[in-house]
């Protein structure tokens, strides 16, 4: 065999579960320092589990530890080994281990190691898994994501626990920040490019899963594209994922609100040379913008989380929209709830912890039932969110839009606005709102949907009313 060869041939073994790091003396340090000095056990249980262990004896010994402790009792030297006598493990071995430390002074540092120690261990057998499944050609990819979300998650929980303090000096700067943002006449969060919506939402805010919801054909992509514009207007890098348009139609809507040209004129090639001008100057503004379009059509929640991740290490992802909820493709550890209302409500609250992880507001776009339509008013309500109760538990805020013209309704009741015309008008109801009041916003749109502004630009005084609130 020549050395080429023999250095592949040593690579492979290493990777396979033959190899797995582990530290028996670490482990009976641990387990000796516990039966000495028990004081230790609530900080220890708080850092690893019994599969830090790898030698299966010492697991056990200490499960028993754990178990002895769960029920009050002090899990000192005699009970244990009362209890491992019990499971078949020697006396001696129990009572030797307290021969091999002096004290438990290095306890702690012992059991992240041994923590450090059990992450190597699954991370050599991942290798080996996922080398596994992608010779068979099966989904890999998701089942990768997925696992490597565990395996870190379960190493970052370790001491996370923070002091009060420490979180309330945090926020005390939070709020010193806002009420110099709100002094200022700035927005708070991330602006919505809708004022209105804007004094009452504040904006939006890391760690929020926002649902903006609709009936087809009502401006739910419309106005995703609307906030994607407005917050990357203000330097805030944007993600959006299209599931049902190619880039190039998002891009042409934009390019068209941008502009100011006809969109049927656009959609036919039918433009003047002052339509390209305006046209021209429109995608300079517009591809200065920080905004990302991913156009895949069938793309899982563990892959958005992925590449979201990926961009967000590189500084370009403050505010991620989803469009839309139900195009979201099922990977197949989710199929197996068997039913779509479960597989709806998993996606759910991946995008809400994803809002969590990566503190960023996603807004997710979503379709609403059929029984909106049945109502004269066409006044959506949050049990129309379509397949599932969970999308609204899981949201921080519910947003519905809807558009009184479609419907027949010529006008209609807004607030202190009085009775408006439903001309170019639409409503943006606020239905769910964690950090404030709820109600409905007018707006203001062209026909193409590809302008949208508030119904009333004119700065209301400061503690007034906005809107129809």
């Amino acid at each position: 065999m020549n050395r080429n060869n023999q250095k592949r041939n040593d690579r492979a073994s290493a990777a396979t579960p033959d190899y797995l790091p582990s530290d028996s003396s670490l482990e009976e340090a641990v387990l000796a320092a516990l039966l000495l000095e028990n004081q230790y056990i609530a900080d220890i249980r708080g850092i690893i589990a019994p599969t830090a262990f790898f030698d299966n004896v010492n697991a056990k010994i200490y499960e028993i530890i754990c178990r002895l402790d769960d029920k009050g009792a002090t899990p000192d030297l005699i009970s244990v080994v009362q209890e491992a006598k019990a499971e078949g493990i020697a006396p001696a071995y129990v009572a030797g281990l307290t021969q091999t430390v002096g004290s438990g002074v290095e306890v702690m540092n012992h059991a992240r190691r041994l923590a450090e120690l059990e992450t190597r261990r699954k991370l050599v057998l991942f290798s080996s898994e996922l080398t596994a499944r992608a010779q068979q050609g099966s989904d890999a990819a998701e089942w990768a994501a997925k696992q490597l979300d565990e395996i870190t998650g379960a190493a970052l929980c370790v001491d996370t626990a923070r002091p009060i303090g420490d979180v309330l000096a945090e926020t005390l700067q939070d709020l010193e920040r806002r009420q110099q943002a709100r002094q200022q006449g700035a927005c708070v969060g991330i602006p919505t490019g809708l004022p209105h919506l804007d004094r009452v939402t504040g904006g939006w805010r890391g760690g929020q899963l926002i649902i903006l919801a609709a009936r087809p054909a009502m401006g739910k992509t419309a106005m995703a594209l609307h906030f994607a514009r407005a917050a990357a207007s203000t330097g805030t890098p944007v993600v959006v994922f299209s599931l049902e348009m190619p880039n190039t139609q998002l891009a042409g809507r934009m390019l068209v609100g941008a502009s100011g040209t006809d969109a049927t004129a656009f959609r036919a090639g039918d433009v003047t040379a002052e339509d390209w001008r305006r046209i021209e100057h429109g995608a300079a503004g517009l591809g200065q913008l920080p905004i990302r379009l991913i156009d895949t059509a069938s793309i899982s929640m563990p892959r958005i989380r992925a590449l979201c991740r990926a961009m967000q290490r590189k500084g370009r992802c403050e505010l991620i929209i989803i469009d839309y909820l139900q195009l979201i493709a099922v990977s197949t550890e989710e199929k197996r709830y068997g039913n779509r209302e479960r597989e709806v409500a998993e996606i759910s609250r991946t995008a809400k912890l994803l809002a969590k992880e990566l503190a960023v507001p996603v807004i997710l776009l979503s379709q609403l039932s059929r029984r909106v339509e049945e109502r004269t008013s066409g006044t959506p309500m949050l049990s129309d969110l379509r397949e599932s109760g969970a999308i609204e538990q899981d949201a921080d805020m519910v947003l519905f839009i809807d558009r009184p013209a479609a419907y027949g309704i010529r006008e209609f009741e807004a607030g202190r606005y009085g009775t408006i015309s439903s001309q170019g008008v639409g409503r943006l109801t606020i239905a769910k709102n964690r950090e404030g009041g709820t109600g409905f916003i007018p707006f203001r749109h062209n026909e193409s949907l590809t302008q949208i502004t508030d119904y009333d630009t004119i700065p209301t005084a400061q503690g007034e009313e906005d809107a129809a609130f």
